[in-house]
């Protein structure tokens, strides 16, 4: 009966309108949520007999379904925050965020393992240093390895709780010294004038952010007192620097400001032009196969700061490490230090600044540039070791003497040693008193009164943790009270070849399915995955007069379909009294 197929139409027609009411309620329950993507209603014919293959006969009705259409691709509008960790994607790409289990407690925080994407980059740090936006869902990236300082592969929920301030390479040394003093009769001057020089240690850091120590030596010609050798070197004793291939030929001027500066092959370095900065390359090898350069600045051409000669009259910087002493005539190199550490510190180390001594083909070509090293191997009490290293390899060239001091820096360990072998040459090195009760090797102050100020770096060794910052690549950003940044972690943003077909579920979330396709994920930028505008949060995607205007729409088509049911109940009323 045609009146029943009209019937069954108007149900229809009924529950296609609902879904689209609820659909509309949705998005206008919805239009203030940070990264709501609204839904749409698409409504479908179903022709009655069409499934048998047979022609529907004129006075069959058709019915309607409705379909809700996701339109996760609408780019909402991007909305200033007062909120510094929120972020709007100006892309295609969604953050990737993770699930807590609901198993954890104070410290520990469990995670699901599946991944859920979403628009909403509202977020905030929790107590444990998590990345939580305002639907519960942990941020994931790559996080730095805090060891190698590498940006890790693996994907993670990103934590930023207090961060290690990592010491950045170093690139900058920098020397303001006055190396030596001018002859008083340039015409007078011979071999014996000549002065040296030589820096209190410098700490650098490598790209892992180890800490190594360079020094510089400075050896005045016994020809020209204009002209100096300055040689870089390993104040560690490890040879991570080599000396033959770090030494310049530094020229000054006759009023004590610098001229030029050539290589060891006798190439120049710069310009010789007045106002050029001056700047050597000193190259060490810090770690397997890695080689790092940093730049040593000792002024400019013709200026007087930086590094120069004083007047006869002046006065120049005093050397804060000692070298040894030769005398070729019994072969033997005597130690001239007077203190190498102080008796309250720990972890020291002091190394004598390289001298060439003949080997044992007694050429005068054929040296190896000695040192002697002292490492501080226990603070309590002050016990140290003490060997001959060859400087711009870190070989042993002597056996290690462990000597115990007591709180008055006199070595009380038996036997105290006094002289080192050296291991392919025939000298021996004299070291200096250990027990002379009143000059003693330690010093009981808590400095050495060295200066530390001549040879200077760009390091930052510390700094106090104050929060991170994110930027448009994705970059997080941990930042510092001296004004430093570094890398802690990058976020991830995935895509997909179908995003409409991912699964909805709550807080702005969603999962992948078979239609939209598995997620390719990688950082910021990749993948067409676009970049982030930090501090702004994405709208919801309700457009409120449309929607407001649809709901319109629906509520009439809701209550036409009614009508269409009350008129078919009477229909059939009017049927049945007629029976009657």
């Amino acid at each position: 009966m045609s009146v029943f197929n009209a019937l069954t139409t108007a149900v229809s027609g009924i529950n296609a309108q609902s879904t689209a009411f609820t659909n509309l309620s949705n998005n206008i329950a919805n239009s203030q949520t940070v990264g709501y993507k609204a839904d749409t209603t698409s409504f479908q014919n179903f022709v009655a007999g069409s499934l048998i293959g047979s022609t529907a006969s004129a006075d069959i009705s058709d019915s309607v379904s409705a379909v809700t259409v996701q339109h996760v691709d609408n780019q909402g509008t991007p909305t200033s925050t007062s909120n510094s960790l929120a972020s709007a994607i100006s892309g295609n790409g969604l953050f990737v965020v993770s699930k807590p289990t609901g198993i954890s407690n104070t410290s520990t925080t469990h995670f699901q393992n599946r991944s859920y994407f979403t628009r909403n980059g509202e977020f905030s740090q929790n107590n444990q240093g998590y990345l939580v936006n305002t639907s519960g869902y942990y941020l994931n990236g790559y996080m730095v390895d805090p060891t190698t300082g590498q940006l890790g592969t693996t994907l993670s929920p990103i934590n930023v709780d207090n961060i290690s301030y990592r010491p950045p390479q170093t690139n900058t040394i920098s020397l303001t010294a006055t190396v030596g003093t001018m002859p008083a009769d340039a015409s007078k001057y011979t071999a014996s004038d000549a002065q040296t020089y030589t820096t209190a240690p410098v700490t650098v850091y490598d790209t892992n952010a180890t800490e190594h120590h360079v020094a510089l030596t400075w050896q005045q010609s016994t020809t020209n007192p204009l002209v100096w050798t300055a040689s870089a070197y390993d104040a560690d004793g490890t040879g991570d620097i080599d000396q033959a291939s770090n030494t310049y030929n530094v020229t000054f001027n006759s009023n004590g400001t610098l001229a030029s500066v050539t290589n060891s092959s006798g190439a120049t370095v710069g310009s010789t032009t007045s106002g050029a900065a001056v700047t050597l390359p000193i190259t060490a090898s810090y770690g397997t196969n890695t080689t790092q350069t940093m730049n040593l600045s000792l002024g400019t051409i013709g200026g007087t700061s930086g590094t120069i000669m004083a007047a006869s009259t002046g006065t120049a910087s005093k050397s804060a490490i000692t070298s040894l002493t030769l005398n070729t005539t019994n072969q033997t190199a005597t130690e001239n230090s007077a203190q190498i550490g102080t008796t309250t510190g720990s972890n020291q180390s002091y190394m004598t600044s390289p001298v060439a001594i003949p080997t044992t083909a007694g050429s005068a070509s054929s040296t190896i540039p000695v040192s002697v090293l002292w490492s501080q191997t226990s603070a309590s009490p002050p016990t140290w070791n003490v060997s001959a290293v060859n400087a711009s390899t870190g070989e042993v060239l002597s056996g290690v003497s462990s000597v115990t001091f007591n709180a008055q820096g006199v070595a009380t360990s038996t036997p105290v040693p006094t002289s080192l072998s050296i291991t392919g040459s025939d000298y021996t090195i004299t070291l200096p008193s250990l027990t002379n009760g009143s000059n003693p090797l330690l010093s009981t102050s808590s400095t050495l009164g060295l200066d530390t100020t001549a040879l200077t770096s760009d390091s930052v060794n510390s700094g106090s943790y104050e929060g991170v910052q994110i930027q448009s690549d994705g970059s997080v950003m941990a930042q510092f009270g001296n004004g430093a940044s570094q890398l802690v972690g990058k976020i991830a943003l995935a895509n997909f070849a179908n995003v409409n077909g991912l699964n909805a579920v709550d807080g702005q979330a969603y999962t992948a399915t078979t239609a939209s396709g598995n997620p390719t994920i990688g950082v910021v930028g990749e993948n067409g995955t676009g970049t982030l505008s930090v501090g702004y949060t994405e709208s919801s995607t309700t457009n409120l007069t449309s929607d407001l205007s649809a709901l319109i729409v629906a509520q009439e088509a809701y209550s036409a379909n009614t009508k269409v049911v009350t008129t078919a109940d009477t229909l059939l009323q009017t049927t049945i009294a007629m029976k009657q």
